[in-house]
């Protein structure tokens, strides 16, 4: 590693970033720009303090080739100063009311309550002609860049998640910071300013991420404290992979489905329970290109509602103190994960039997084939629910299956729709259904009937409910055919 010195003005610096574009200030392990935002005062004292002369902290960055003989600036630490001068000197804050006076040249100057363009000449022209003492990086790997980052920041207020970004390595806080800006977490989600500024928002997806790797990697965890998301920061450091960018970026893609808007009840304490729901719901084989899903979005949002309506007194007994312990996290995860296995029968669908898919050539694969048939993709549900049917009648039955039954624009297409099937079985799929529906109401829970979802014998393993993402409400004789 080479250190160097550089000896530039606030004015150099200013046209770095304005116009050469040569200055960047969002290196991966940099912390989002809103430390300083809701504290005039903090930021009018800054520029008090270079125009009184006094001590302030050095600029450090990484100075990397873009050519022959151009290079870019990547701040690593002093972000904070910089855009502060930076926004003072185009205009966006005036200086606090309660900014001290300032003596320059034994002439003193009142500075309280004025933008840059109201101060004296010669406060602007000490401001501009500032110097700042930076040193630059050269040849750092990302390892050493992080330990900088690390030691320098060690000392001043970060918070644990703002500290853990450095610790999960440079390609890691990309691909976090990716997630963040994405409109689930940046617009959906309801987290105050505040809590943005502590970096809230990073420290509930690393929490998520904690606990999916848990489901699927086996991580084992003690809580979801911010120290113990320090740690599983520091283990993903070049050990996540591909797959698992995928799932997340996938669920994230469906939630964004589910929530066209905010919603009040994605509070930083339930967006990674709902993060691990969503996982389920979406099923092992899962289209986001098509669509098509275990439960598909408009359904989950409904179960959504009618879960923090009907079950959350059960469910907030543990979202009180000590709500960052394990035993009280993985509780959260069983009750809404119950709640959705019981209002979907996800769990009675797993364990059913299943009978012979429909052939390729006979039953519709995608949305196209289901429009030249007449029907559409909300009638048809993309559904799949295994049924115990009469094995006595399984030869006349299997001969069935390879005739496509006609479709009928007026009414949805329900299993007798789908598969032509002898009366016995029909009586005897139709019974099963009813008595699912019933059950389920004993239950207090909705049912997937209820929810409009219709039934279709498949090869698949799982229940699957889905909708395009535009689609309404489903039609209310649906319901009334399956039931």
């Amino acid at each position: 590693m080479i250190r160097t010195t550089l000896n530039w003005t606030v004015k150099n610096l200013k046209s770095m970033y304005d116009g050469k574009h040569t200055l960047q200030m969002d290196h991966p392990i940099q912390r989002q720009n809103l430390q300083w935002l809701d504290d005039r005062l903090k930021r009018s004292l800054l520029i008090h303090s270079i125009l009184a002369n006094y001590p302030v902290p050095p600029v450090y960055c990484l100075k990397e080739a873009i050519s022959e003989k151009d290079y870019s600036y990547s701040i690593l630490d002093g972000k904070q100063r910089l855009t502060t001068i930076f926004d003072f000197i185009d205009g966006r804050y005036p200086l606090d009311t309660e900014t001290p006076s300032v003596t320059i040249d034994d002439t003193v100057y009142e500075l309280g309550g004025k933008y840059f363009t109201d101060l004296d000449t010669e406060c602007q022209q000490e401001l501009l002609r500032f110097k700042f003492t930076i040193y630059g990086f050269e040849d750092a790997d990302d390892d050493l860049i992080e330990e900088i980052f690390f030691r320098l920041n060690n000392s001043t207020p970060l918070s644990k998640p703002q500290k853990a970004m450095p610790l999960c390595g440079v390609e890691n806080a990309k691909f976090i910071k990716s997630i963040l800006s994405d409109r689930f977490f940046s617009e959906i989600c309801q987290f105050s300013a505040l809590q943005r500024r502590k970096s809230d928002d990073m420290c509930t997806l690393l929490q998520a991420m904690m606990l999916l790797d848990n489901r699927y990697e086996g991580y084992e965890f003690s809580s979801i404290s911010a120290d113990e998301i320090m740690m599983y920061a520091a283990s993903i450091k070049n050990n996540y992979s591909e797959e698992q960018k995928n799932r997340l970026y996938d669920i994230i893609d469906y939630l964004e489905k589910v929530f066209p808007e905010k919603d009040k009840m994605l509070k930083k304490i339930n967006i990674p329970i709902a993060m691990l729901a969503a996982d389920t719901a979406m099923g092992d084989s899962y289209d986001p290109v098509k669509n098509l899903y275990r439960v598909g979005p408009m359904y989950f949002r409904q179960w959504f509602s009618y879960f923090f309506a009907e079950c959350y007194e059960e469910y907030k007994q543990y979202c009180s103190s000590g709500s960052i312990k394990k035993e009280k996290t993985l509780k959260r995860i069983e009750i809404m994960g119950t709640s959705l296995v019981g209002y979907f029968e996800l769990a009675e669908a797993d364990t059913a039997e299943q009978e012979p898919s429909l052939s390729n050539e006979d039953a519709p694969a995608d949305e196209s084939a289901l429009a030249e048939e007449g029907v559409s993709a909300d009638e048809s549900a993309v559904t799949e629910e295994a049924v115990s049917t009469n094995k006595s009648t399984s030869a006349e039955g299997d001969s069935s299956l390879e005739e496509p039954a006609p479709s009928d624009d007026s009414n949805p297409s329900t299993d007798a729709d789908l598969v032509e099937s002898d009366p016995t079985a029909d009586e005897a799929e139709n019974a099963v259904v009813k008595e699912n529906a019933d059950s389920h109401k004993d239950a207090g829970c909705a049912s997937v009937a209820e929810d409009a979802a219709s039934y279709t014998a498949t090869d698949s393993e799982q229940t699957e409910f889905s909708e395009k993402t535009e689609a309404e409400d489903p039609p209310e004789e649906l319901t009334q055919d399956t039931e």
